[in-house]
């Protein structure tokens, strides 16, 4: 009697998990940014962008940025700002063309224009009052908070995984807000980050509205402290 081979058995089907992961990346950062470590193709929620590019602002601990404004909510020209996120945040912004100094950070905020530090208050005198105004608006792209801001007012990211920045592939994500562009509205209407590895903003570009007339800022992280 010729025996029946026995039948091969069925493969389990294959599991393929629905989380991503980067080694290196920190846990924060990873539970933030599932959307883009999955390399999701869809329009990614504004809500999603905001946290995961907070996380990783925060992470990198601070750096040091190239700010070029354009007729934009700081004075016009080219600044340089020192921050830091971690463990919490603070900045100093200098222009060598104009001598303006700008601080800000938990401690409260200053501008110096040459003629002495005023503090930034927002209810004090008129001096006061246009200081804070400076250290708001420098925050804007170091900030960890004011940049989820930003993209939490969004409509939904576009994202761009293979975009080419200055010769290297960065992930680019861009949105647009839907406001009335004679609003006396500081943030920007066309908001483009191009992300490094670590989802850390190598650069910024900015488009928007201060009382009407058109601004813009280009920002660059020249580095990151981890």
């Amino acid at each position: 009697m010729t025996e029946t081979p026995a039948a091969a058995p069925t493969p389990e089907p294959l599991k393929v998990g629905v989380a991503g992961s980067q080694v290196g990346m920190s846990q924060p950062v990873q539970d933030s940014c599932q959307f883009l470590l999955r390399r999701d193709e869809a329009r990614m929620p504004a809500g999603e962008a905001g946290d995961c590019v907070r996380a990783a602002m925060t992470a990198g601990g601070g750096g040091t940025q190239t700010l070029t404004t354009s007729s934009s909510w700081i004075p016009q020209g080219t600044h340089t700002v020192d921050f830091t996120t971690a463990p919490e945040f603070s900045l100093t912004l200098e222009s060598p063309d104009t001598g303006l100094v700008v601080t800000s950070g938990a401690g409260g905020g200053s501008v110096d224009t040459g003629g002495g530090r005023v503090s930034a208050k927002a209810t004090g005198t008129p001096e006061e009052a246009y200081a804070a105004v400076l250290a708001h608006a420098a925050e804007l792209t170091v900030n960890p908070d004011r940049v989820a801001e930003m993209l939490d007012g969004t409509e939904s990211v576009e994202v761009d995984y293979a975009a080419v920045l200055d010769g290297a592939v960065r992930t680019k994500i861009s949105g647009y807000r839907s406001v009335d562009p004679a609003a006396d509205d500081m943030m920007p209407t066309a908001v483009t980050l191009w992300l490094d590895d670590w989802y850390r903003p190598v650069q910024f570009e900015l488009t928007g509205q201060t009382r009407g007339i058109a601004s813009s800022i280009t920002a660059v992280n020249s580095a990151w402290a981890s």
